[in-house]
């Protein structure tokens, strides 16, 4: 199966060790100290610097300085601590790519739908599972990454003709490539051995039957990243109206949630410290 992606794989950066010595752990079978987290992220001088100024920020203020990566880490908790370094990774990892019109669109969609995600898996109280959907939305459509690197000006031609003749994408891709990017998407996380939720979401996310363990959760990803695209991102299209609509029948919310987040969550975002912080990591623009 693997071998069907490898060429696209190979286009995307090699994720640090250290990233994904912290993303293998099992999150429900914790062996894992406090003291042993800090000793993998503290190999990373850099990684280290930026996590504690996050945890510095306004969202996570604290009466005194958080100067040392186990306070961090003891404020934070394990699930937050490992949404920061994907964050910051990521960040790094793509870098010299920040500039390019699909990686402003790419990474701004992607942080909104994380951020999307955490609030509805909170306010459907799912506070447990907030921080996996919260990186299960950020990595949802990391196949789109592998086939823009392998050809740019081949796949922002499809991206864009998607986008104005409202064709779906997956569509397009398929003709292109011979498979869309969810298929992608999921082969890359299980290459990379992230667990299977975010292999689920990543295949079944936006889509009306929903065959994981993990639907739920994957509804709620869903959820988020359609109100991105047709409520901040203003991307116009019947056919994914109505998958909103199908797919928020599904979760607990009510209309009047539903009302907010089209209309103003974003405002109360775009105050939200932590959001600044991916925002300027990221180099994204309000």
């Amino acid at each position: 199966m693997v071998d069907k992606y490898e060429a696209y794989m190979k286009n995307l950066p090699v994720i640090p060790e250290v990233a994904t010595r912290i993303l293998r752990i099992a999150e429900d079978k914790l062996d894992i100290s406090f003291k042993e987290l800090e000793e993998i992220i503290k190999v990373d001088p850099g990684l280290t610097v930026k996590i504690l100024r996050i945890a510095n920020s306004a969202l996570y203020a604290r009466q005194r300085e958080i100067k040392s990566l186990q306070m961090a880490i003891t404020l934070l908790g394990f699930k937050n601590i490992k949404s920061l370094v994907l964050l910051v990774t990521a960040s790094n990892t793509f870098a010299r790519y920040k500039k390019t019109a699909f990686y402003q669109s790419f990474w701004k969609h992607s942080i909104l739908s994380a951020f999307f995600a955490k609030h509805i898996a909170l306010r459907c109280n799912k506070k447990e599972q907030s921080e996996e959907v919260f990186l299960g939305a950020m990595l949802h459509s990391i196949g789109r990454v592998a086939f823009f690197n392998s050809d740019q000006e081949k796949y922002q031609s499809i991206a864009t003709e998607a986008e104005s003749t409202g064709v779906d994408l997956e569509k397009l891709e398929k003709e292109a490539y011979g498979m869309d990017h969810k298929e992608l998407d999921a082969s890359i996380l299980k290459g990379w051995n992230f667990p299977d939720l975010y292999v689920d979401v990543a295949r079944e996310n936006e889509s009306e039957n929903i065959t994981s363990v993990h639907k739920a959760l994957i509804i709620i990803v869903s959820v988020a990243s359609l109100l991105v695209d047709i409520h901040v991102l203003k991307k116009q299209c019947p056919a994914r109206q109505n998958l909103l609509a199908t797919l928020f029948r599904h979760t607990s919310l009510k209309e009047s949630d539903l009302d907010y987040y089209q209309h103003n969550f974003i405002d109360d975002l775009k105050k939200d410290p932590m959001f600044q912080e991916c925002q300027a990591l990221f180099g994204i623009s309000s």
